[in-house]
């Protein structure tokens, strides 16, 4: 038995490619949804009105060279767009020689939609910022060090002026890291509507990863802002202490040099109860969780 087996094998592989090959040479009727491509004879104009990303075609062909469009990786349908009206409705059916890859052997039942309401307006380009949309979930203890940057941080879009005009920013495509511990960078390409041109297509961008931790920094000696040159103000303490938290690439190199503490004078003026809070500016990256003492007293003197 043991020395039938490998016969017994490839007699089973025989008989499934021979199966496989007789099914495939029949003809199947399948839907398949791809993406939309429209393009117009005019470069002085661009489509307005709001296109379907992708579209529906209802084909009839054999199991083979359906299996080929299957696979394609850049398949598409291409229509190419007259420029003579402002506005007009386009029928689909009429794009299918123009998509070289529907060959004769390929039969269309149907597309949807049928027909697009072309508006038409003129072209223009712009630059606009480009922000990350990622979601990240980062290891217990690390988070980001500071905002996601991304590379280039803007870019060129084209397209109507309509639609161009309410358009200040553009966003990544979604993308998603887990377990993030360090540094990271990541090609992802641009959302955007079908009808508009992007350029770069893909942009970079770049997460700071690093352990969050905090520290406390003390006897931080606080500014008086505005004060009169007839008056002496004392301030009760004239140092506080902050408790901060960030990466910890950031926080083992910040010294109370770095910090920003001060008073205004003005709001010595206007308080009513005492004693006034401070202005906190920390250092980049570094973010401010609380300060000691928050209120401070004062008195004032006259010359």
């Amino acid at each position: 038995m043991k020395k039938k087996l490998p016969i017994i094998i490839a007699s089973f592989i025989f008989a499934v490619i021979i199966w496989i090959s007789v099914l495939l040479g029949n003809s199947f009727m399948y839907k398949i949804q791809i993406p939309l491509k429209t393009f117009i004879n005019d470069n002085e104009v661009a489509v307005k009105s709001e296109l379907p990303a992708t579209v529906f075609l209802n084909v009839k062909t054999q199991g083979w060279k359906l299996l080929s469009i299957l696979l394609s990786k850049d398949l598409a349908f291409y229509c190419i767009l007259p420029a003579k009206e402002n506005s007009f409705k386009y029928q689909l059916a009429n794009a299918v020689a123009e998509n070289q890859w529907l060959s004769p052997d390929i039969k269309i039942v149907d597309i949807s939609p049928v027909f697009l309401q072309i508006e038409l307006d003129k072209k223009i380009s712009k630059r606009v910022k480009v922000n990350p949309n990622v979601d990240i979930i980062f290891r217990k203890g690390y988070g980001l060090a500071r905002q996601l940057h991304v590379f280039p941080d803007s870019a060129t879009i084209t397209g109507a002026k309509t639609l161009l005009n309410r358009i200040s920013e553009i966003s990544t495509k979604d993308f998603f890291v887990e377990e993030v511990s360090n540094q990271f960078i990541e090609q992802v390409g641009i959302n955007h509507s079908p009808t508009i041109e992007v350029e770069p297509k893909l942009v970079k961008v770049y997460g700071d990863v690093q352990k969050i931790v905090d520290r406390e920094m003390q006897n931080i000696p606080i500014e008086l802002k505005n004060a009169p040159m007839d008056k002496t103000i004392l301030l009760l303490p004239d140092k506080i202490s902050v408790s901060v938290t960030g990466g910890i690439n950031f926080l083992g190199k910040i010294t109370e040099k770095d910090f920003q503490v001060f008073i205004d004078y003005n709001d010595i003026i206007s308080d009513t109860i005492g004693s006034v809070s401070p202005t906190v500016i920390p250092p980049q990256y570094v973010r401010l969780m609380y300060l000691e003492p928050e209120r401070i007293k004062y008195i004032i003197k006259k010359y």
